[in-house]
């Protein structure tokens, strides 16, 4: 999903999750929070499909741009989940129609390694950290997490999957800040 130009990539150490920008420079520590949040949260779901995601760290505008796009939604938000398009059983679509791309035409296309992309706008993480008492590291752990829980086929739409997803989302935080 992701193409900016001469992005700068990090792996994870058994390669399940890279973590690429498209801003001036990113923090090395920001990176490897994101690449260790984004792994324990794999972990703490014993996942057993796909396990490779990207996650790109922005900024607003081109999130709000992808928010539009792929959510009709003009306006900046955290982050954006986009699971990979396929036929892979268990992955949640939320019933929404995915789009037809030319390259793969009308065959279903299955790529079982990957499980999706995360984009997240390290601006917003840092007004929402500012906005709420809480550190722009553990803001941005907690929002990186969440992400992979939405590719996972978490949602938060009623209370008692929000209790259930945030639920998670807090344990595996604690896991990482050693709460």
């Amino acid at each position: 999903m992701f193409s900016p130009l001469d992005p700068e990539v990090f792996l994870s150490e058994d390669g399940r999750v890279e973590v690429v920008f498209d801003l001036d420079e990113l923090s090395e520590s920001n990176i490897s929070l994101v690449l260790k949040a984004a792994v324990a949260a794999l972990d703490a779901q014993h996942w057993e499909g796909p396990r490779m995601l990207t996650v790109m760290i922005t900024g607003d505008e081109e999130i709000r741009d992808l928010n539009y796009i792929f959510k009709d939604e003009d306006e900046v938000t955290d982050v954006l989940s986009f699971q990979e398009w396929s036929g892979v059983p268990g992955i949640r679509t939320d019933n929404e129609e995915w789009p037809v791309f030319p390259e793969f035409g009308d065959s279903d296309f299955v790529n079982t390694e990957r499980l999706g992309d995360i984009v997240i706008s390290l601006p917003q993480i840092e007004r929402q950290a500012a906005g709420n008492g809480k550190s722009t590291e553990r803001e941005l752990a907690m929002i990186t997490i969440h992400g992979v829980f939405h590719l996972l086929g978490y949602d938060h739409a009623e209370p008692e999957e929000e209790k259930i997803m945030f639920g998670k989302t807090d344990v595996v935080l604690a896991g990482i800040f050693g709460d």
